[in-house]
């Protein structure tokens, strides 16, 4: 079950180098404060053009607009902090970079018969060579059963690879923490602006948490994500880089953005929080008056909502949450981390 209580902590933390291509965030009211990309004559060009856009927001927050022309992903997002400062966000990615990083994540049905053609060319090869060598019925199940471990833990491992896990035997499902885990060096460019604003702004720990969320949960759209995407199998989550592209995420696909982007910070602790049909997370630290948490290991993680479009602080969910969380049904909470 969930809580609800007095107080705030403030987290410490290291940022480290850019990832992304190019990506600028902003106080709309002031000055650009920070960016990161490579440094070659193409990225140069469009970073000057989204630099100018960035000074000149599309309209008051918050508000998205993104392209996909010419083999590029553009984003604009801008967005509330709950102290009502007004950020935007400038983002860009070529078309190739997310096609290669889509590649880790899910699968596609030919990928699953490839493996299974490995096996059974595995076990044919077997009983050809027991039949050559005059081997006994005993040696050739041997044999068989080898190859089906083998293939087990193949076809395992593979979906692992792929951002999916196994609840239990027949329940496959999108492996939160692990993709998150995955992406926290991926989003260190948002974090690192994120630190500069906060210097910039004087923000403690809660207008840097309250901002990353506002991010996600106000400027990008909440979108179911369907589980077959052009033949491949999403198991419904966009991961992050793929929800800061388009501009749309569901609950797991936010959760998993914001997570990848406050996991850059040291001392930020945070859980998952999975109800029957949502997902949300928990930061660790001392709820304030009337804010909702859960406990996991004897701490408090104050929960936080990023699936949107609602305007909801940390400690704050919407009624919909409150109806999953007092249900009665089990909560899965597991914790993220940074690989």
């Amino acid at each position: 079950m969930y809580n609800t209580t007095q107080d705030t902590a403030l987290f410490s933390g290291r940022l480290v180098f850019p990832w992304l291509q190019f990506l600028l965030f902003t106080v709309i009211t002031g000055s650009l404060l920070a960016s990161g990309g490579r440094s070659n004559e193409t990225t140069d060009q469009i970073f000057l053009l989204l630099r100018a856009n960035a000074a000149t927001p599309s309209a008051p927050p918050p508000y998205r607009v993104v392209n996909h022309t010419d083999g590029l992903y553009q984003a604009e997002y801008g967005f509330l902090n709950f102290n009502n400062d007004r950020l935007a966000l400038t983002f860009a990615l070529p078309e190739s970079d997310l096609t290669d990083y889509l590649q880790g994540y899910g699968y596609f049905e030919q990928e699953l018969e490839d493996l299974n053609l490995w096996q059974q060319q595995a076990l044919d090869d077997a009983y050809n060579y027991a039949v050559k060598n005059r081997l006994g019925q005993n040696d050739l199940n041997q044999m068989g059963e080898k190859i089906q471990q083998e293939y087990a833990e193949k076809f395992e491992t593979f979906l692992n690879e792929r951002g999916f896990r196994f609840l239990d035997e027949n329940l496959l499902v999108a492996d939160i923490p692990s993709i998150v885990s995955r992406n926290v060096r991926k989003l260190q460019p948002v974090a690192l602006d994120l630190a500069r604003i906060a210097e910039e702004r004087g923000y403690g720990a809660y207008e840097i948490v309250s901002a990353a969320l506002a991010l996600v949960q106000t400027s990008l759209a909440y979108e179911e994500i369907p589980l077959d995407v052009a033949g491949r199998q999403t198991g419904g989550v966009a991961p992050p880089l793929e929800a800061l592209a388009q501009g749309k995420g569901d609950c797991d696909s936010k959760t998993a953005l914001l997570a990848s982007i406050l996991l850059n910070w040291e001392q930020i602790r945070l859980v998952g929080v999975g109800v029957p049909g949502h997902y949300l997370m928990g930061v660790m630290r001392q709820p304030g008056k009337g804010e909702a948490y859960v406990e996991y290991e004897g701490n408090p993680y104050v929960l936080i909502e990023p699936a949107g479009p609602a305007w909801l602080p940390p400690g704050h969910v919407g009624p919909t949450t409150i109806e999953l969380l007092n249900s009665g049904n089990a909560l899965m909470l597991e914790p993220f981390d940074v690989m």
